[in-house]
């Protein structure tokens, strides 16, 4: 039996975004084009469908890139694998320890420090057998905050702060790794070392899905996609034909 498979079937997410009497911001274009989905009104309330009827199916061994406009679903899918966002129809089994490689700020607030944050992410997601100071000791020489992470991460620069997460989320070796693109990882330097962990950790994980559209990345990684539009799989298939598919669409 493989140590690792990801089963998603027929699932939908929809999320509420406003109550009854502000119907009419459905009207700008604006936020028609900020929010991925597409709306619909259930009890009163309006929602955006994230996602709606996907499936697939993914063992040990297999490399998934997920590919799609900004607002396509990809990120909001991979919350779903991470188990972030429970589906509000369809099923999920996920088999398998699993790393996140994505802002994994739940919970976090900005009188927070940053041990506390380290703290925080090890309750969540950590091994219960590890001390969150063993933790706490590596990150701190990973990201070379130094006493920075005895002070509240609102102190923080944009690039501090991604420097912590980015250490927090590549901290355990899992056999299940999820990656969006768009994670930051400070300057230059610090993203060449961002790079390596991943690197590390690619080599002992037993399943990859990656949100991109960026070719480039994917031909490193995938060998075969899928293609969300509007929460929707339009496309499935080797990474190619994916990427010939969006080429199409994009165009």
């Amino acid at each position: 039996m493989s140590r690792c498979s990801a089963i998603v079937k027929n699932v939908d997410l929809s999320i509420p975004l406003m109550g009854p009497g502000r119907n009419r911001l459905l009207q700008s274009s604006l936020i028609k084009a900020a929010v991925g989905g597409k709306f619909n009104q259930q009890n009163g309330k309006v929602h955006v469908q994230a996602l709606r009827n996907v499936s697939f199916e993914l063992q040990e061994g297999d490399h998934l890139g997920l590919i799609g406009h900004n607002g396509a679903g990809k990120t909001t899918l991979l919350k779903v694998l991470a188990g972030i966002y429970p589906p509000s129809s369809g099923e999920v089994a996920v088999r398998g320890s699993v790393g996140c490689l994505f802002d994994v700020d739940a919970g976090i607030t900005p009188e927070m420090t940053g041990y506390e944050c380290i703290k925080l992410q090890h309750l969540i997601f950590g091994d219960p057998r590890q001390d969150w100071q063993d933790l706490a000791e590596e990150v701190a020489s990973f990201t070379e905050l130094g006493h920075f992470l005895e002070l509240p991460i609102r102190t923080y620069s944009a690039g501090m702060r991604a420097r912590l997460v980015a250490a927090i989320a590549t901290a355990w070796r899992r056999d299940i790794l999820l990656i969006d693109e768009g994670i930051g990882a400070g300057d230059q330097s610090f993203q060449d070392k961002f790079s390596r962990r991943v690197n590390e950790l690619l080599e002992s994980a037993g399943l990859l899905v990656i949100a991109s559209h960026t070719a480039e990345l994917l031909r490193k990684y995938c060998t075969k996609a899928i293609v969300l539009v509007h929460g929707e799989v339009r496309k499935s298939g080797t990474l190619d034909e994916a990427l010939e598919y969006y080429g199409r669409i994009s165009s």
